[in-house]
Parts: structure tokens; sequence; C-alpha cells
């Protein structure tokens, strides 16, 4: 018979089982830090298959979209001669215009897994949907390797039905992995530069857990169009920009205006925006990087007539590698050494036609690497392609607990969210969106009435 007696014998006092928790988990933080530091450095058994075969750059197509196309399907296709902004309606001199698919301003290219069929029917039901904004296209592809071994007719039969149904499936026959998704940009930079190159302006680059505003980005674009048309014929602008080359920015023009106003005019018209540059520190899963610079202007070289190639996003500068070796971005030492260069976020960001074609050369040059978006960055680097910064390209991670108005005065891209998130999110977008307007309007005049002067 144990007594209380004996209780008190065999257990601790409470002191001294505090000193014993807090001395284990000194221990077992301190054992953690040794082994992230001092763990493997050399490649693990996943970067050494990544090591073995990136090298091979050529897989066979399994399924083809049909987002490029301009022309009725018995249309003759005439290349016509080389211009570098050649006109989509010379190429098909046989078809009927008024019947014929606008000119395509933006195409949609979203990096998706087999198996996610959900979010890619939620995309297709929103934001996704294929139309024409102001007389220019907007059209749209879902970017997949294999997501499970290849039987005799194909490996994921049920995309047979999907790609048949939408032609928005572009497949390749590669084993869809974190470390090949690098792979997947590389070999779309393949496709569009033979199928698209000609009839597509801009390419918008995402995952599929993300919500585009394709209205603010294609009003973004056309007025960079119209700014260009402009310096041709002659007209000049002024405008403030941030140009990231190899982690140092250069910034032009002086004018300004409230990030209320900012929102307002985004929101409305679609006018460009004219805003000071912007430096914020921001952490990284490598370590300290530096998110810099606002959104360009017109994006040009001025004094050349010719429009400098696009590519924008969220812009991370002076992000170091991960070398905790049990997380998903690790990158040994002997893979990689120093800073990345400037890369926008893998979420989303938008590249110009030229810009791709700069990567796609440039890319020979430049050996695959595992983590995609700071990959692109180098092979910008290679290019000499500068990177700019946009705040509204996912300043924030959706969260459902935020109200959808939050999201809307300036963002363009948003990220991480589920198909149910996205599917409320539009919900409330096509219903209850003059809220968020009228709230707006109210901090507009409010702004305005306590400022000075």
């Amino acid at each position: 018979m144990i007594t209380k007696g004996c209780i008190r014998i065999l257990l601790p006092r409470p002191g001294v089982s505090r000193l014993v928790v807090l001395s284990l988990s000194s221990s077992l933080a301190l054992l953690l830090l040794y082994s992230s530091l001092n763990g493997p450095q050399s490649p693990s058994a996943l970067h050494q298959v990544f090591l073995n075969f990136r090298h091979v750059r050529s897989y066979p197509l399994l399924r083809r979209p049909r987002c490029c196309r301009l022309h009725p399907p018995n249309s003759k296709f005439n290349p016509g001669p080389s211009h570098p902004r050649p006109n989509p309606w010379s190429l098909y001199p046989d078809s009927n215009h008024d019947i014929e698919a606008s000119p395509i301003l933006l195409l949609l290219a979203i990096k998706s897994h087999p198996a996610n069929s959900d979010r890619r029917a939620a995309i297709r039901a929103t934001w996704g949907r294929e139309r024409e904004w102001r007389s220019q296209g907007v059209r749209r592809v879902f970017l997949l390797g294999l997501g499970r071994d290849r039987g005799e007719e194909g490996g994921d039969p049920d995309l047979g039905e999907e790609s048949e149904r939408y032609g928005d499936i572009l497949q390749w026959e590669f084993r869809e992995s974190f470390f090949n998704v690098t792979l997947k940009e590389v070999l779309f930079w393949n496709w569009f530069h033979q199928e698209c190159s000609t009839t597509v302006l801009y390419i918008l680059k995402g995952d599929d857990d993300v919500y585009v505003d394709v209205e603010r980005v294609v009003g973004f674009l056309q007025n960079r169009e119209t700014g260009m048309r402009r310096e041709e014929e002659g007209e000049t602008e002024i405008g403030g920009e941030t140009l990231i080359r190899g982690g140092r920015g250069m910034r032009r023009g002086q004018k300004g205006e409230t990030e209320i106003e900012r929102g307002m005019r985004r929101g409305t018209e679609m006018k460009r925006v004219i805003g000071p540059g912007a430096t914020r520190e921001r952490g990284t899963e490598g370590g300290a990087g530096r998110e810099r610079g606002t959104e360009g202007g017109a994006g040009r070289k001025r004094g050349t007539g010719s429009p400098q190639p696009l590519y924008m996003g969220r812009i991370f500068v002076e992000t170091y590698p991960v070398r905790i070796w049990w997380n998903k971005y690790y990158v040994p030492y002997s893979l990689y050494l120093g800073p990345y260069p400037p890369y926008a976020g893998g979420g989303g960001y938008l590249l110009s036609r030229d810009a791709l074609s700069l990567l796609l050369h440039a890319s020979t040059r430049v050996p695959l690497f595992p983590i995609d978006d700071a990959y692109v960055g180098m092979v910008a680097q290679a290019a000499n392609l500068s990177a700019r910064n946009h705040p509204g390209f996912m300043p924030v991670e959706y969260s459902p607990s935020r109200h959808p108005c939050h999201y809307l005065n300036s963002i363009m891209v948003l990220h991480k969210l589920l198909p149910t998130d996205l599917l409320r999110l539009w919900s409330f977008l096509q219903t209850q969106v003059h809220s968020c307007r009228d709230s707006a309007q109210d901090g507009l005049t409010l702004a305005r009435a306590n400022s000075p002067g």
C-alpha cells in the first residue's frame, strides 16, 4: 500500500519538475541549432536525383492547349514578315475578323498538379475565365507534368476529358515533384516561344492557389501599351519606377500620391499609378531579404523609343538560400553560395513576351536549380533583365479572418487561397463589392479633410 509519504518521495517537487523541463527544452533547442548548422552539407538523395537529370530539358508533350489560337481551325496560316510587334490580324488574312478571337493581351499561365482538379475548376469559374477586355483577349493555360506513372494510354486518365472539354491543359511527360517545377518553367518558355510568341503580348505566371485581379492587371498593361505608343509618336511622360539589378535600385521620378488615392484610382478607371520608390525590410525562408521599389511606369528605356522588357512582381533582394537541411527549401553549400539575385516570388508575376524570349535564350547558360523562382532570378541576371517590384503582387497572404474589402484597393495577386476561399471571395466581389467602394470613398474624403494645406 502506497502512503502519501511514499508519493511525496516518488514524485519530484514542483520546482524540480520545472527545472528538469527547462533543462530538456534547452538541450533540445541546442541540438536543433547544432544540427541545422552542421547537418549534411552535401546534396540529399532528392538533390542527387535532381542533379543527375537536370541536363535533360526536352520531354514529349502529352496534351496541347488551344489558348494561343487566333484563327478558325481551317484558315490558312501566313507568318508574314518578321516584326518585333506584329499585328495579330496580319497572320491570317483570309479569316473573318468579326468572328475571330481578339488579339491576346494576356496569357494566364498557371502551374498546377494533375491531382488539383478542384483548384483548376475554381480558377475557371472565377478570375481565370477567358474573355475580352477592351477588345483584347485574356487566355488561360494550366501547366502540368505527370502525377503518377504512365499507363498504356497515358498517365492521369482523368485529364483526358478535362483537356478535351476546356482545351487549357499543357502537359509534359515528366514526373511532378517540387524540384521539377524549375523544369516546368523552362519547358513552358520553349513552348511559348514556338506556339504563342507572335500572338500573345504578356504572360502572368502563377500558382493554382492564387487570386488575380485580372481587370487591374489588364488596365496596367493597356496603360503600358498606350505609353509606349505615345513615346513612339514623340510624346514623353514622367513616371516613378524602380529597376533592380544585382541588388541595387535606381529610382526615377519624384511625384507621388497617398495610398488611399492610389487605391481608389486602381479600383475605378485603372489609370496609370505614379508613385515614389519604397523600401521595406523583409525576412524570407533563406534569411534576411529585402523587398524594394514600386511598380514601373510606362516601362521604357528613355531616349531609345523601344519598350523595356517587363519582369515584374514581388521582388526579393539579397535573399539567402535555406541552410536548414530538413527544410523543404534547403539548398546545400555545395550547390549554391552567396545570396540569390533579385527574383520575383513564384506565386504570381508578369512577363512581357520579349522578356520571356530573353529568359529562354539565357537559360541555356544557367544550369537548372531546384528552387524555381530563384532560378528565374538567376536567368534574368544572366540576361541583364531588370526585376521590377510592384506592391500589388502578394503583399500579404490570404486569411479568411480578414474582411474581403481588405484585399481590393491595391492587390493584383493574392496568394494562399483554397478553392473554397477563392469561390467565397469571388462571390463577394460579384455581389457586395460596392460596400468596399463606399468605405474607400469615405476614407479618401476623411484623408483629404485631414491633410495639411
